[in-house]
Order: C-alpha cells, then structure tokens, then sequence
C-alpha cells in the first residue's frame, strides 16, 4: 500500500513484476492517492493493515512503531546488521525508532534540483544562477522579457517544505537544520522567518505563472505541466529529482533531456550549499508468508537496479551501478547528493505527525503575504512532539 500513483506506480509495478519473477510471489499494490494517513491508521485500528506499506513521513514511523503495529525488521527473520553494508552511513537510521530498525528506505530523491527548460532559456538568452540572489535576478530577467518566470502547485503545500527546507539548510546551517526540525529550536528563533523572507523573494505574484491565488489552487503535477507540458507557458519548475520521471514519463513524452528538460542545482543560499533528500520507507505491519521475502528483496541491488532503471528515482542501495540510471539527469542526480558536503532529510518528513502539514499550510499563509504567528505555531509542535513521547 503506498500513496503513489500515476508514473510513480507504474514505476514501482516494474520493481514488483521483477519480485515476481525471482521469488513466484505475488504482490498486489494498492494505491491510496488521498488522505493516505488517515485511511491507513484506520486500516490499523479496524484489524485490517496491509502486509506492507509505505509510511508517509518519519513521525507516523515512529508512530506506528511506538503503538506497536509495526513489525520489527529484526524480527521477520531479516539481518539487520548484514544490511549496514549496503547502505551510505545514515540512510538506515532514518527507518528506526528508538534504536529499533521498523523500516527501511527503499528511494530517495534529491529535493535539491531545480528543473527548467534549456530551449527557452536559450531563447530567452539567460542561463542557470548559481546562488540565491542570481536566481531570483534571473526570474526578474524573464519577467521583463513577457515570459512567466515559474510554475508552482502549492495545494500540495509539501512543495512549500521543500522550498522552506531548501533554503533553511542552506541559509541558517545543517546544524540548526537538525535542532529545528528536531524539536530543540523554536520556530520563533529568527532564522525561521529570514529563510521564509528569502523563499518570498522568489515565489511572488510576478514571478508564478498565473499568480499565488491560482497556485495555491493547483497540484503539483499540474504545475510540472506549466513548464513541461507540449502548451507549458513558464520556463522554470522548482521540485525534486522525481520531476524528471513525472515530466518526461506522464507530463509530455516528447521532452529530449538536455534540449527542452533539465535541472541546475537549488542555489547557493550565500556560501550554504546543503542538499536536502527525501525518501521513502517500507515497513512491515503483518509477517504473513511473502512479506519478509519481499522485505529482504527491496534491499537488493536487483531490486534497485530495477527501480533505478526507471529514471523516476535514486537507490539508497549503495551497489546498484550508475549503469542503472537510464539518462544524465539521473546520473546527475546521485552524483549531486554523493559529493555534496552536507546532505539533509526531508525536514516536514521529520516533524511529528500532522506536523508537516501544519508548516505547510503555515508557508500556504507566508506567500499571500499574512503574517505568520510563529509563537502559536511553536506552541503547537511543542505539544506534538510532547504527544508524541
């Protein structure tokens, strides 16, 4: 059971197809497109979980884990200490609670590319900035030229998280990045509203194809379509490395990477160049016959390889080949958060659960221009991280 749909399944049904064949087990996928994390806990509580699923962000992980639905990974008969091999250090971490491994990552994406369309840009005769005050220069220079500058789909708020995530890392530091979004910095510190001024002077009415009021309207696959789409009227689309998938597999088959798709790194917020991932985890609720086979299989170089080939994502799984990655966009991709000099997970992902919505929708409030109470909101994610011990 997982909340991807779309390319993203038909991605994933390839991985499943190739368990099939090795193993002579069959797994029926289930795709829950809305309300994924209500519709699961109450699969939960009513007796009837999925064998396997993907948890929707590390604060229902631990959730889940502390309520005790969770099977152990340890406890499906599954070496977890043979896994430490497979993985780049920490990557295994971010699927335990307590110490305990409950789940494990299976994909990642950087969230730090920022996608555009090298056709236009040579049309319009700019190229790709390098920190922050050159990006939002550049988007005034398509401005100028009659071109709308972005796409942006903020009912998804996620989309804001990785833009506020993105540039927080970069701006205030990977260390206040970990106390923030760790429950041991308030949100009233001062360098949660500069990152916030520094995300507004990018996405601005000027700036976002149709404005902020038809954004906050529109999913984040459509947005890809501004750019992407055969009809696309905006030149740039900030979102991570599953843009590529989404673009070239669903949005418009016709884009030639390189020519009318391509990415340039998330700017440089002053000398802060931390890369931000995110990612999923799989985890067992059941330990019915196939589910620990199925497990050990999504940590395979096979099962990587598979996934990888796709396009749509990067394996954690550190012996899958870079010969697995179809196109440069790919490759680029992995070798992006590989030499980076700091990589940071998902930070909403982190929060408690409900937490990320909340600085979604907090963010959804920042770009019409409210004042966001950054007091009531510390309040609020101090009670849940409280909740949540």
């Amino acid at each position: 059971m997982s909340l991807w749909g779309g390319s993203e399944q038909a991605s994933f049904q390839k991985v499943l197809d190739a368990f099939k064949a090795k193993s002579g087990v069959t797994a029926n996928y289930e795709s829950i497109r809305d309300n994924y994390s209500t519709i699961l806990q109450t699969r939960i509580s009513g007796g009837n979980p999925p064998d396997v699923a993907i948890i929707p962000g590390i604060g229902f992980l631990r959730q889940f884990a502390r309520q005790g639905s969770l099977k152990k990974v340890a406890d499906l008969g599954i070496d977890v200490n043979a896994l430490k091999s497979n993985y780049p250090p920490g990557i295994l971490e971010i699927g335990q609670v307590d110490g305990t491994q409950y789940a494990i990552m299976v994909k990642f994406n950087s969230k730090s590319t920022m996608w555009f369309r090298p056709d236009k840009f040579k049309t319009l005769g700019v190229s790709a900035p390098s920190d922050f005050a050159g990006f939002t220069k550049l988007l005034g220079d398509i401005k100028a030229k009659g071109t709308a500058p972005m796409g942006l789909g903020a009912a998804d708020s996620w989309t804001l998280t990785d833009w506020f995530e993105n540039i927080y890392a970069k701006q205030a530091g990977p260390e206040k990045y970990d106390q923030l979004f760790s429950g041991k910095l308030p949100w009233t510190d001062a360098s949660v509203a500069a990152a916030v001024d520094t995300m507004k002077s990018a996405i601005k009415e000027d700036y976002v194809a149709g404005g902020i009021t038809a954004a906050l309207g529109r999913s984040f696959t459509d947005a890809i379509g501004q750019t992407f789409a055969a009809n696309g009227t905006a030149v740039i689309y900030y979102e991570g490395g599953f843009v590529g998938g989404i673009a070239t597999g669903q949005t418009n088959t016709a884009l030639k990477v390189g020519e009318t798709i391509d990415w340039f790194d998330f700017p440089a917020v002053g000398s802060g160049k931390t890369v931000t991932i995110g990612g999923d985890v799989i985890a067992a609720f059941t330990n019915k016959p196939g589910v620990k086979e199925f497990l050990a299989y999504m940590t395979t170089a096979d099962s990587g390889s598979v996934w990888a080939g796709t396009g749509a994502v990067i394996s954690p799984v550190k012996s899958v080949p870079a010969t697995a990655y179809p196109n440069d966009l790919a490759k680029r991709e992995a070798a992006q958060v590989a030499n980076a000099s700091a990589v940071r997970f998902d930070g909403s992902d982190l929060l408690p659960s409900g937490g990320g919505d909340n600085l979604g929708a907090a963010l959804q409030n920042a770009i019409q221009g409210k004042t966001v109470d950054w007091a009531a909101f510390e309040t609020a994610m101090a009670a849940k991280w409280k909740a949540e011990k």
